[in-house]
This record gives C-alpha cells, sequence and structure tokens, in this order.
C-alpha cells in the first residue's frame, strides 16, 4: 500500500513538470510575437514622427529597416520551435519515423 502511495506521488510530480514546460514553450513562442508587435509599433512610432519632421525619404528607409528586422529576429525566434514535427532535415531531404520505421522524402 505504501509503495502505490509513493508510486502515486512521483508519477503527478512527472505530470506536473510535462505541463509545466509545455505551458513554458508556448509561452515563448507567445512573447516572441509580443515582442514582435512593440517592434513593429515602435516602427511606425518613428515614422510618424519623421514624417512629421518632413525627412520622407529617410523615414521610408528606416520604416523598411526596422520592419524586416523585426521580422527577421521573430523568424529566428520561432524557427526551431514548432509544435508536433515528427521529421528532421538533412541534406535536401526529409526522415521522419512511423510505425518504427525510417522513411526518407525528398
Amino acid at each position: 500500500m505504501n509503495y502505490l502511495i509513493k508510486f502515486g506521488m512521483v508519477a503527478a510530480i512527472a505530470f506536473g513538470f510535462i505541463f509545466i514546460t509545455a505551458d513554458s514553450a508556448n509561452a515563448q513562442r507567445r512573447g516572441a510575437g509580443r515582442e514582435y508587435r512593440e517592434d513593429v509599433r515602435d516602427a511606425r512610432r518613428d515614422y510618424n514622427r519623421r514624417v512629421r519632421n518632413g525627412d520622407y525619404r529617410k523615414a521610408r528607409r528606416e520604416y523598411r529597416e526596422d520592419i524586416r528586422d523585426a521580422r527577421r529576429e521573430y523568424r529566428n525566434d520561432t524557427r526551431n520551435r514548432r509544435v508536433n514535427r515528427n521529421y528532421y532535415r538533412q541534406n535536401n531531404s526529409r526522415y521522419y519515423y512511423y510505425n518504427g520505421r525510417m522513411y526518407r522524402r525528398w
């Protein structure tokens, strides 16, 4: 009886860790999206400020650069954290496992 209680406690702790790690991965993705929206908002704010000052060309150029940097940073932050990806890429091919066997797709 004592062993069942200990086993139940260990199982509950293990499931708790599993749920905590899944939640933290989603939180990291949400944080990346929040940061991207903040960068875009700052770029728009800077663009409007420069337009009010009369620097139209510089405003357009800086806005494009800021948006490009924000997109690049967002892609790099979220690239390797895709959910439910059961394959990996190597030598321009896709390898994945299905029913215990490895398959290769081009």
